[in-house]
């Protein structure tokens, strides 16, 4: 038994070159923004007020939880207790030392050295939010 038709081979699915083009230079864009975005630190363009703070007292606290059905993750923060002047009158606030961390022990050995200033910092006309730096 012999097949007596001709194949004829598939032909290649036309190409598009002015898409590709269009899509390679939204890729290039894209990574020049992402880039760009990444080199220049965003948030140091705020203007921060800032003084000196002495620190009373420091603790960990639990910031936030994760609940999962495989478990969960506790978020701890540093606060600390700060005495620093602002606008002539003296402060007396609990501030944020620190990002939130899920390793308590590592907050804790930040803290061993028992710290007794810190730089708080504001954005400018909002001192509300200050945190602290510890030195």
């Amino acid at each position: 038994m012999s097949h007596s038709h001709i194949r004829v081979p598939k032909l290649p699915p036309r190409r598009r070159p002015w898409l590709e083009f269009v899509i390679g230079g939204v890729l290039i864009v894209f990574l020049a923004l992402v880039a760009l975005g990444k080199s220049l630190d965003w948030t140091s363009r705020r203007n921060y007020a800032t003084a000196t703070g002495t620190i009373i007292e420091t603790r960990i606290v639990i910031d936030h939880y994760l609940d999962s059905q495989y478990g969960g993750q506790i978020f701890y923060r540093k606060e600390t207790h700060v005495t620093y002047e602002l606008q002539g009158r003296e402060q007396n606030r609990w501030l944020t030392a620190s990002d939130t961390t899920t390793p308590r022990e590592l907050l804790a050995s930040k803290l061993a050295s028992h710290p007794s200033s810190c730089l708080v910092y504001w954005v400018a006309n909002h001192p509300e939010n200050a945190k602290c730096q510890l030195k």
